[in-house]
């Protein structure tokens, strides 16, 4: 035991510590601009899209609209009482106007300084269907990013009731659209009256002033039963997690 722990107690070389790295997949390499993955490799998302995206998507494969080499919609029967799909996919991209840049030219007489940063960014959002883009890329929105300034949920949500649904209604009639988002995480939008508890205290009060929905829980006393709580007090101020907890009988007694 005093050898095993003697070993213990050594420090960590930088030849172990490279070895770990590769038996975990980490690789020492020059970086170069490629293909973003986002975890599209990763356990949980692989099974997801194994078990459950692309099943669900063969079962409406019957529903869906198909074009032949020419571009003409090939005619098809669909189940009665049920309107053709149009599969639709949200495409995401940003460039920066030095993407790709390795030369330039250079008079003799002048040596450039190099700017760290890429340059101007450019966020383009635009959707796609089997046969190009949405309406012609009509309905592409171009926004200059940069800093704090990028795509939000809103903006996404605004072109969808302003440009998309009417566009896609004009170009498709009589179909419905089966619509494909890029999940990210500045897509995610909560309704106005959300409780996101980051917003809470365990005091009344805190930084959402909006007033909140209510919430429902079971009666501890009856779990048949389902009781209704409000998340804001008669005064207006919203409620903290130790209101909220008492209520339902879950604040420890001092």
């Amino acid at each position: 035991m005093a050898g095993i722990h003697g070993r213990i107690k050594r420090q960590l070389t930088s030849r172990t510590a490279r070895a770990w790295l590769l038996k975990l997949g980490w690789n020492w390499k020059e970086v170069k601009k490629g293909v973003y993955q986002n975890g599209h490799e990763r356990g949980d998302v692989k099974s997801y899209r194994q078990a459950v995206f692309i099943p669900r998507r063969q079962r409406l494969q019957s529903r869906m609209v198909e074009w032949d080499e020419g571009v003409n919609v090939i005619d098809k029967s669909y189940e009665c009482g049920s309107r053709p799909l149009v599969f639709i996919t949200h495409d995401r991209c940003t460039f920066h106007s030095k993407d790709g840049r390795k030369k330039i030219w250079i008079h003799e007489d002048h040596a450039p300084i190099c700017k760290k940063g890429r340059g101007q960014g450019l966020h383009v959002l635009d959707f796609l269907t089997p046969v190009g883009c949405h309406d012609q890329g009509n309905v592409c929105e171009t926004l200059m990013c940069g800093g704090d300034v990028w795509s939000t949920g809103d903006l996404l949500l605004e072109q969808l009731q302003v440009k998309i649904i009417l566009a896609f209604k004009g170009s498709f009639p009589g179909c419905q659209g089966l619509w494909a988002f890029d999940n990210a995480k500045i897509h995610q939008r909560y309704p106005p009256d959300a409780l996101p508890v980051g917003n809470m205290n365990l005091t009344p009060g805190g930084n959402n002033t909006v007033p909140m929905q209510p919430r429902s829980y079971l009666n501890p006393n009856n779990p048949l039963t389902i009781l209704q709580q409000s998340m804001m007090l008669p005064d207006g101020r919203l409620k903290g997690f130790k209101i909220v907890l008492q209520e339902r009988g879950l604040w420890p007694q001092q």
